[in-house]
């Protein structure tokens, strides 16, 4: 809500000159790619954690390594880890 209030400001500005358009577009793009990288990397942070209570939770239960590892995907170094 707040990028698209701000980018509504910007065109209010700026929109009536050309020479603005393209400046404009530009930060979009780095805007929406921001949000996307930051979206992706936040998405991959929870699922690693996931992983990890899960892998935890196997280990405290006294799965076999080769199976925690094949239910996680978590290498027998990062279990012993854990």
């Amino acid at each position: 809500m707040l990028l698209r209030r701000l980018l509504n400001m910007n065109l209010e500005l700026y929109g009536e000159y050309p020479e603005f358009v393209e400046v404009d577009m530009t930060l979009k793009q780095l805007v929406y790619t921001g949000i996307d990288e930051a979206i992706d990397k936040a998405v991959a942070k929870a699922e690693a954690k996931a992983l990890s209570r899960t892998a935890k939770a196997m280990k405290a239960g006294g799965e076999a390594m080769d199976k925690i590892m094949r239910y996680t995907g978590l290498s027998r170094r990062e279990i012993m880890a854990l």
